[in-house]
């Protein structure tokens, strides 16, 4: 970002923010009437039956469950973006991983309502929620459709709270944009000030949160492979020919991972120009996308190959009967169009000439996740279509219920996302200026000052000096230490200094607590709810070690992330009633930096005063009680 300048980046990155036009009401309109068709659809479902859907005897899971394992899939590349290439420090995904948070938490609510669709009686859903009742009904543990509810509300959770710390800079810079353009009193204004929690950029602050956002990327990375490897085996330990396979854990976090990429190209490109983030999001970063679904795509094209070989290999006549039905059956138009849509579009990527064309990179984005939804829709339909035996075959086309519920929940996912661009910063301006504060600060090694709460930001008497950029302020501060002064603090619009660089601290001892006890009791509610009846399920003891682990790691993750969370608010300030600090100037989310020294009387003020004024800022203040 050596090319923009802060205010540059304040400018495309906040001016999204601005009231929006008539086309963006008109397409809300559009979107809000597909949505009401929608759930009129769904009303309808529930008073007829689910016999105005598709599914029958032997096809009993159908769309519903397809659509939900198709958007969870979606969800996948926000976390790979945002949590993984954050720990391996990767420059790229600074610039898209707003969007791509926002798109991952959008798609698990849009997947969350499927199994509720799919249920038919909605308004028993709490049979599912493990909770003593005198009906002496309990969730079977065993059941990997029980790790499926885990795996998919922790990843839910965990995705909410690592969006919401990682907004919260922004929110700050957004409430101070919003202050001086709307006013104090605006309804957007007092939004952001209360989302952004109190915060004022303090290096205290920034401490433990880039702290506590290296926890969130460690914690929320096993999520990536954990989640949809547990939705596989809702399938894979199934007996059925084409379900029962080994190769599904991988399978599925590949494809998932590969339709979330290409979901990103499919909502970036569009936003890139409708928004104007052309100086921000550049077609490196494209490149970048398309490089990494070139990984997936192998997956996904070796899946493809070992499928039919494991058929022959295994000389399973039933497993040989499928594979041929398949390819030559009613639905071998559809198996046969997963390689050109998700293998054959996705290379063309690769090929310079296609590659840099991003309208062909947002048409062939479009047809992957066509062609990931296919795949999910055969893998879900075929297997109880055409399983052992032939009295047991059958077949299933969804209905106009089904496919407009299919259509309302993508309307759903647009229409969120859309708010989304026009409420909240679509692009992590700290992060982007952090790279420009890195370079800026490259020649200055001065660690920050102690960690003191915030409690030196808050002192009644003291001097700011304020500075315009980073280098500038580390210096100043390195020659205050020198000078013998205490009571020092810095504050800049995004993380500087070694905040990253040491990953010690309280929060962690937050984290640590609340993985323990979030992993003792996921295994002690599974145990527990087992041992309430003894019940034996598929001849596995009733306290099974396997089964358990899986509300083990996901119970270890939740309150992990909680754990995490809490100390976060606790050790960095925030959510309090006091106000910003008086040292506090609107410009500090932005483009300037301040170094506060706090003093104890006149004299030392004096003293101070003469120090910073010697460095040279670009203002001085004297700051005293109100």
């Amino acid at each position: 970002m050596a090319e923009l300048n802060y205010s540059d980046i304040d400018q495309d990155g906040l001016e999204t923010l601005r009231r929006p036009t008539w086309p963006y009401f008109a397409v809300l309109t559009v979107l809000g009437g597909v949505i009401g068709w929608f759930f009129t659809c769904w009303i309808y479902q529930v008073h007829a039956g689910m016999g105005v859907a598709g599914i029958n005897s032997p096809v009993g899971w159908g769309v519903y469950i397809s659509n939900f394992v198709f958007w969870i899939g979606i969800a996948h590349s926000g976390t790979l973006i945002s949590a993984i290439l954050h720990l391996v420090r990767s420059r790229w995904r600074d610039t898209v991983s707003r969007s791509s948070e926002a798109m991952t938490v959008i798609a698990i609510v849009t997947a969350g309502l499927f199994p509720m669709i799919h249920l038919g009686r909605v308004w028993v859903f709490y049979y599912l929620i493990p909770y003593p009742s005198q009906r002496q009904i309990w969730p079977n543990f065993v059941s990997p459709l029980m790790g499926d509810l885990a795996a998919v509300f922790t990843y839910f959770t965990v995705s909410v709270i690592f969006f919401y710390v990682g907004l919260i800079p922004d929110l700050a810079a957004g409430r101070d944009w919003m202050e001086s353009r709307l006013g104090p009193d605006n309804w957007r204004t007092r939004m952001c000030r209360r989302l952004a929690a109190g915060w004022f950029g303090a290096a205290s602050q920034w401490r433990h949160y880039g702290r506590g956002y290296l926890f969130f990327a460690a914690l929320a990375t096993p999520l990536v492979v954990s989640v949809h490897s547990v939705v596989s085996w809702d399938f894979a330990v199934g007996i059925l020919p084409g379900w029962h396979s080994t190769i599904f854990p991988p399978y599925f976090v590949a494809g998932a991972i590969h339709s979330g990429l290409a979901m990103v190209l499919a909502l970036l490109i569009p936003m890139r120009s409708l928004l104007h983030l052309e100086r921000i999001i550049k077609p490196h970063h494209f490149t970048a996308i398309v490089q990494t679904m070139a990984v997936t795509t192998g997956v996904v094209a070796y899946t493809y190959i070992v499928e039919p070989f494991m058929a022959w290999y295994s000389s399973s006549p039933v497993e040989q009967e499928f594979n041929h039905w398949r390819n030559t059956g009613q639905i071998a138009w559809m198996h046969w169009l997963l390689v050109p849509l998700n293998v054959l579009v996705p290379l063309t990527f690769l090929v310079p000439a296609w590659g840099k064309r991003l309208r062909w990179l947002f048409v062939g984005a479009i047809l992957v996740n066509l062609g990931m939804w296919l795949e999910r829709r055969d893998i879900v339909t075929a297997a109880t279509m055409h399983s052992f035996l032939p009295n047991a075959w059958g077949n299933y086309i969804p209905t106009w219920v089904e496919w407009s519920i299919t259509a309302g929940a993508a309307a759903w996912f647009l229409f969120w996302f859309l708010c989304f661009s026009k409420m909240l910063p679509v692009v992590p301006i700290t992060e982007l200026k952090g790279q420009l504060a890195e370079h800026q600060s490259e020649h200055v090694h001065e660690p920050l000052p102690a960690d003191r709460g915030g409690r030196v930001a808050r002192a009644a008497l003291g001097v700011l000096g304020i500075y315009g950029d980073a280098g500038r302020v580390l210096e100043s501060l390195q020659k205050a230490r020198q000078a013998g002064l205490s009571g020092l603090e810095v504050f800049s619009p995004m993380k500087i200094g070694a905040v990253e660089a040491r990953p010690g601290g309280p929060v962690r001892y937050w984290t640590l607590i609340g993985a323990l006890l979030g992993a003792v009791g996921g295994f002690s509610l599974a145990a527990g709810t087992a041992k309430v009846n003894d019940l034996i399920v598929g001849g596995k003891p009733v306290i099974s070690i396997e089964p358990f682990l899986i509300f083990t790691f996901e119970g270890l993750i939740l309150f992990g992330a909680i754990g995490n969370l809490i100390g976060i608010i606790i050790h960095a300030r925030l959510g309090g009633r006091r106000g910003l600090p008086a040292a506090y100037d609107p410009r500090f989310s932005r483009d300037k930096f301040g170094l506060f020294v706090a003093c104890a009387d006149a004299a030392a003020v004096q003293r101070a005063k003469a120090l910073v004024e010697s460095t040279r800022p670009e203002e001085l203040r004297v700051i005293a009680p109100a």
